[in-house]
């Protein structure tokens, strides 16, 4: 039976705070600030040491959310007769056919309908600038703005051929992350059923049950998320995109797509798909059809999908909405688009193995029951 631990005193409180010859408050308000600051210089230099091999960090860290995502696939075709290695890689193949699709879909979107809209960008620019002048707001402002979108769909020498060539720059990295992703994420889905063998075989008894339960509490956060996650994109997209539809908005098959992708960067997502989408409405209609569409996207993201998001996630993530924002801004300063993506479900995820490690810690070493003469004293204070 591991011996309970003995309550000990402060040293703190009592030897240094009080041997220093400055204010308690003060000496206690140094030290934590020495303490936080020794925090915040380790995880600066914890992410900067990730972002110097980010080119292999990223991808493993996403290998492992679309392994904890995926791997009820491979176990469903292995139900089925199929080996779990041909079930990986059919996996995976499903995987990359699905991203292959959406950047499919918004190029062509894109490429089929650039010049019409380059067109009615101009127009719907020309009327708000129009509007905003009677507003005292400068020109200048509206002109920018008008340029910079114009320049996105042209077909000349700059516009998207451009941001193409910038992005063929960096190929070489994005083979590599991609090659030891795929090879990482094959593996975690193939040996699943293993890695908890494997830990017990590797590690002492008492150790090998604390990473199985890490894991799995892990685990189980990342699938409900992302699962939960994606059911909401969904309805989400399909709502908006059937609005844009209805309207005449162009580029339906763009606004579905990044409004799905926009489901898993929470409210930042939202808030990007839903402006591209009053946008192209205003371009394409103009004011009656942008506001429309402004009441659609709306209703979507503020009254149906939290009734959605709280049927299907339901406490997944346990996190207050302020929390979330905060953890999804402080990812994208940290990792750019991918700390979006991952920061609130890695938030979620460590706050829920602590809990665990704290609900064991105290299930393996209850509080000492009281001395039989205080619970004496406590029943009946007049036989004391």
């Amino acid at each position: 039976m591991t011996p309970r631990r003995e309550h000990r005193p402060d040293p703190w409180n009592a030897a240094v705070v009080s041997s220093l010859p400055v204010p308690d408050w003060l000496a206690r308000a140094g030290i934590f600030s020495w303490l936080a600051l020794g925090v915040l210089g380790l995880g600066a230099v914890v992410v900067l040491g990730l972002s110097t091999f980010s080119t292999i960090v990223l991808p493993i860290v996403f290998s492992a959310v679309a392994a904890a995502v995926f791997v009820p696939v491979v176990d469903l075709l292995q139900r089925f007769g199929v080996p779990r290695s041909l079930g990986a890689l059919l996996t995976i193949l499903l995987i990359i056919g699905g991203l292959v699709l959406i950047v499919a879909l918004i190029t062509r979107s894109v490429i089929d309908q650039s010049e019409e809209l380059s067109a009615a960008f101009s127009i719907a620019f020309a009327d708000l600038q129009t509007w905003l002048a009677g507003f005292g707001i400068d020109e200048g402002i509206i002109e920018q703005a008008r340029d910079a979108v114009t320049s996105l769909f042209s077909t000349g020498g700059g516009g998207l051929l451009s941001s193409a060539a910038s992005a063929a720059s960096s190929a070489a990295a994005l083979v590599i992350g991609l090659f030891f992703g795929l090879v990482f994420l094959y593996f975690l889905m193939r040996d699943a059923p293993v890695l908890p063998e494997w830990a017990h075989r590797n590690l002492d008894g008492s150790q090998a049950v604390e990473v199985v339960s890490v894991t799995r509490s892990g685990v189980s956060v990342v699938r409900s998320y992302f699962t939960g996650r994606a059911v909401v994109a969904v309805f989400d997209s399909i709502v908006i995109s059937v609005g844009a539809a209805v309207l005449g908005i162009p580029l339906v098959p763009a606004i579905a797509v990044l409004t799905f992708l926009g489901g898993f960067v929470p409210y930042l997502g939202a808030v990007v798909a839903g402006t591209l989408a009053v946008v192209l409405g205003l371009a394409s209609g103009g004011f009656t059809t942008a506001l429309i569409m402004l009441a659609i996207v709306l209703l979507t993201q503020n009254v149906l999908e939290p009734l959605v998001e709280a049927r299907v996630i339901g406490q997944s993530l346990g996190l207050h909405p302020m929390v979330v924002i905060i953890a999804t801004t402080m990812g994208g300063i940290a990792a750019g688009f991918s700390g979006l993506i991952l920061g609130a479900p890695l938030t979620a995820t460590v706050i829920k193995v602590r809990n665990d490690l704290r609900s064991r810690g105290q299930a393996t070493h209850p509080p000492a029951p009281s001395p039989p003469e205080a619970t004496v004293a406590a029943a009946d204070p007049a036989e004391t």
